[in-house]
């Protein structure tokens, strides 16, 4: 027993004298621990936060939603200590733990006709972040991922009736709460956005817009949506109705067979082109069908086109100036985005906004090598925050 009690004294004498020189503030309410942290490991907690901004959404979706969030080893060993804080939001799969769980990357690859898996680590999530950290030079901080599905699948970020106002979600209520349950540095200078597909449209977006809330954003493939795109996702809408034997969207599991081209049609259009007034799924298509095949309805397709990326980088220059980090990629193999993504660095080049667009293959699609260039994206923002001293 008395051995017992001196190793846990010089443990605690330990890890006093780490904490020494790190960045004390004050003594704040922390957010619930799960049983599962390991003191002295990095860590993920759970827990369930209510999201006004999703109240009274017309797909019925939840207000109460689990957010996720890493915690690094320094956060129980130095309880004083205050750390940046990188979030994350997902695309596809489209729920909070996407990045944490293989099974519905399978789901994923069957819905799409993926021949090219993710590389999801071995050892796990959390074993594979605290490597990060521990060996491959990422600094510690707090890692938050928010659960954005929606009744269909993703959503783009945006604020509409139809899905909810998840930009507001983002942007006010969920930094606000994890600033209030979880020792962050509460400075935009110490946040960054990241996100990958949807979620690294929404980073983006959201970063331009609000530079006062996130300084630093890194986008992994995100999607872009031009006209020859949207006609050929809607001309496989008829052959998947046809392959299911049922018309439309269907609800969307993670953890089950999807509609891929229905449900991201119409996530899109619910989140660009929302209409309240026309049920059951609450939005405009872009597209009309003549004796069988689409047709672009151009008033609507303008209205598409203003909200794209392209679109948002011209409307938001200043916002982009004003960002420390801007860092995009995109796969040498995947379709529409591989053009896109270049004409955007092109023109951001062209606006003289400082960033980094980085290209990849073997086999550089959108999905493969992810969390391979999600290290390399993590490793890098946790390096550009700038010291703290409080």
């Amino acid at each position: 027993m008395k051995t017992k009690i001196l190793l846990a004294v010089l443990a605690s004498v330990f890890f006093l004298a780490a904490c020494e020189n790190d960045y004390l503030t004050e003594d704040i309410e922390l957010a619930p621990i799960e049983k599962s942290a390991v003191v002295g490991e990095g860590t993920l907690v759970s827990e369930m936060m209510h999201v006004k901004a999703f109240e009274g959404n017309l797909l019925g979706d939840p207000a109460d939603r689990e957010i996720r969030v890493y915690l690094p080893k320094s956060y129980y060993t130095c309880p004083e200590k205050r750390f940046p804080v990188i979030y994350f939001l997902h695309g596809m799969p489209a729920w909070g733990g996407m990045l944490v769980d293989p099974a519905p990357w399978e789901y994923f690859d069957l819905a799409t006709g993926n021949k090219t898996p993710v590389d999801f680590p071995a050892e796990g999530f959390v074993p594979w972040l605290n490597n990060l950290v521990d060996n491959e030079g990422m600094k510690e901080a707090i890692i938050v991922m928010p659960d954005a599905k929606t009744k269909y699948g993703f959503c783009m970020f945006l604020n509409n009736p139809v899905q909810g106002n998840y930009e507001d979600y983002i942007v006010k209520e969920l930094v606000e709460f994890v600033d209030q349950n979880y020792r962050t540095i509460p400075h935009f200078n110490w946040r960054a956005i990241t996100g990958h597909c949807a979620g690294a449209i929404g980073s983006l977006n959201i970063a331009m817009k609000h530079p006062k809330v996130f300084r630093y954003v890194g986008a992994l493939s995100p999607s872009h949506f031009p006209e020859p795109k949207v006609l050929y996702m809607s001309g496989l809408i008829a052959w998947e109705d046809q392959m299911w034997g049922i018309e439309g969207p269907l609800p969307y599991n993670p953890f089950a067979p999807f509609k891929f081209v229905n449900n991201s049609a119409y996530d899109l259009c619910q989140s660009y082109l929302p209409n309240p007034d026309n049920p059951p799924y609450y939005c405009d298509l872009p597209v009309e069908f003549v004796n069988g095949q689409p047709v672009i309805i151009p008033e609507q397709m303008e209205k598409l086109n203003a909200q794209n990326l392209l679109s948002m980088v011209q409307q938001h220059r200043i916002g982009l100036k004003q960002l420390k980090t801007v860092y995009f990629d995109c796969g040498l193999n995947d379709g529409a985005n591989t053009y896109y993504n270049t004409m955007m660095h092109e023109e951001l080049d062209a606006m003289h906004v400082k960033h980094q667009f980085e290209t990849y293959d073997n086999p550089g699609t959108h999905i493969s090598n992810l969390y391979e260039r999600l290290g390399i994206v993590w490793v890098m923002l946790s390096n550009e925050f700038p010291d703290y001293d409080d």
